[in-house]
């Protein structure tokens, strides 16, 4: 008789697994400083950077940070930069001048980013490091299709790899309130500020993580986006503290990056930049949507070339409005009535019924989040321009073009609101 042992080790390696401390890597954006306006002067950002590399070194942290080599304001700032690397911290790209994607041609964008690179890896070079990693300002990827493709094909020929970020957050907005505070000797205020900035992040990495571990089913690393601030200085050794007592473990990019979930392709395009955890949410909601909407229509197909108009009609909402060359129909009820004045209900007179569909377009926007990030919205609705095609035994078939507007319904269904047909 077999042991029951290896069985029994066998279903104990998920929970073992799931035991482990969660991966992290920490990546930090627009290196040197986020602001020069509020740390103009060399002094000033040379403590904050010391602060910075304290705070990562003294928890043993590997980080990335991305550099914005526009808001390097000359040989002090690169000099800033060549701490992190002494410090054993990795340097990626972050573009020259920090442009929005959403709003610069491709060509534009491409060169600005690459002016960015030769001038990062002309730092790394002397000290055989290469450049690996580019992050997109904003985290907008492309709002076309074509815009998104450009920047894939770019980044591979130059040996960069898309940095994502799986938690999204503000941190750079307590900046300004914080460094003014702190220089006015508020120190109640700067307290508060300090106490906000800490419960936002730890807000925004519990509801991350539980949105990736519901998506794969298990605990999924994460890349925690954080940026070069005086605020950070002063937050981060707590911010770090919080993360290892409550089951995480700092990674290096190498091992984060690797993790399947984090792999996950996806061709999201929209103006606006968000985490990697949304946007594949966002594209799981478009293909249900998607799904759904052409079910619908395979069933409606279906029931015409059955004869049940009835059963047609049934996926219109009671409102709709349907149109056509003879008029406009309005109500489910009335287009239910057209239909049968028309055809009858009679297999034989109605034929058979193909719906192909030429285009979706889907109607979502944006949300926003408590702590003021913008998320992709859920699809309130959908358009679709199809092509229907009648088959008749005995009679040459027709065919035309009709365009469908149709929302889901709170039981989860989907109906049709608007029906032009030509």
């Amino acid at each position: 008789m077999r042991s029951p042992l290896p069985l029994a080790l066998a279903l104990l390696l998920p929970s073992l697994a799931e035991a482990e401390p969660r991966p992290i890597l920490i990546t930090v954006d627009d290196l040197p400083l986020t602001s020069s306006q509020l740390h103009p002067t060399a002094k000033d950002r040379e403590a904050i950077t010391q602060k910075l590399l304290a705070a990562l070194s003294g928890h043993k942290v590997p980080a990335v940070g991305v550099v914005t080599t526009g808001r390097m304001t000359g040989p002090n700032d690169e000099a800033l930069l060549l701490r992190w690397l002494d410090a054993g911290q990795e340097l990626g790209n972050h573009s020259d001048q920090h442009l929005s994607y959403t709003e610069t041609s491709s060509a534009v964008y491409i060169a600005d980013v690459e002016r960015a690179r030769v001038r990062i890896a002309g730092l790394l070079e002397p000290r055989k490091k290469s450049l690996r990693f580019f992050r997109f300002p904003f985290l907008r990827e492309g709002d076309t299709p074509a815009k998104l493709d450009a920047m894939r094909a770019y980044l591979k020929s130059s040996g960069q790899r898309e940095l994502p970020v799986t938690i999204d957050n503000q941190d750079w907005s307590f900046e300004e309130a914080y460094v003014k505070a702190k220089r006015a000797g508020n120190a109640r205020k700067t307290a508060e500020i300090l106490d906000r900035f800490h419960a936002m992040l730890v807000d925004e990495i519990e509801h991350h993580e539980e949105l990736s571990d519901r998506m794969f089913g298990r605990k999924v690393p994460q890349i925690l986006l954080l940026h070069a601030t005086e605020v950070g200085s002063d937050a981060w050794d707590r911010l770090f503290s919080w993360l290892v007592s409550h089951d995480h473990r700092f990674a290096g990019a190498d091992l984060v990056l690797s993790d399947p979930a984090i792999n996950t392709p996806h061709r999201y395009v929209g103006p606006k930049g968000f985490s990697l955890w949304n946007r594949l949410r966002a594209e799981k909601r478009r293909a249900d949507a998607k799904a759904a909407v052409e079910g619908l229509l395979k069933a409606q197909a279906a029931a015409w070339s059955s004869g049940d108009l009835d059963g047609f009609c049934s996926v219109y909402s009671e409102d709709a409005t349907f149109i056509s060359p003879t008029g406009k129909t309005v109500g489910r009820r009335a287009i239910l009535e057209r239909y049968k004045k028309k055809y009858g209900a009679a297999k034989e007179t109605m034929g058979t019924l193909d719906l192909g569909v030429e285009e979706i377009r889907f109607a979502d926007g944006y949300e926003v989040s408590a702590h003021g990030d913008a998320l992709p919205s859920r699809v309130h609705g959908a358009t679709v321009v199809m092509r229907w095609k009648l088959r008749f035994p005995q009679k040459p078939g027709a065919e035309g073009l009709s365009m469908i507007s149709l929302h889901p319904a709170d039981d989860g269904s989907w109906k049709i609101s608007q029906d032009a047909s030509m």
